[in-house]
């Protein structure tokens, strides 16, 4: 006996779909899930963990910095910035499990914390 949608799992083999958030929506309309872009670490192709990027603001509290679009990421955090990509609707659990106490999206970094490769402008 087989219960729920026998083409769903017939598509994942012995996968499960994914059932809650975007992920499922967008794999039942044939699409793909909206991503964000949030700078971390450096990756490499061995890294099984990535680090993102956290910035603590003027008034103490601590930020994800997420992004819309890889050009926005670009233009906000410098060219040379590292990233990881990962499903929309997983930044908040970026957000909880890294204890930070907010998310900010598209925000512009100062000149001095971008990364271009410039280090004159960041002295």
């Amino acid at each position: 006996m087989a219960i729920g949608d026998e083409h769903v799992f017939r598509e994942h083999e012995s996968e499960a779909p994914a059932v809650i958030g975007a992920d499922y929506i967008a794999e039942r309309e044939g699409m793909e899930p909206s991503q964000a872009y949030l700078p971390s670490k450096r990756v490499l192709e061995q890294d099984t963990e990535v680090t993102f990027e956290l910035r603590r603001l003027a008034d103490g509290r601590l930020a994800v910095l997420a992004y819309s679009s890889l050009d926005s990421l670009v233009a906000c955090c410098g060219e040379l910035q590292p990233w990881a990509s990962l499903p929309e609707d997983k930044v908040e659990e970026v957000q909880r499990r890294s204890g930070a106490d907010l998310v900010l999206w598209d925000a512009q970094l100062p000149d001095e914390q971008r990364n271009d490769g410039e280090e004159e402008t960041r002295q």
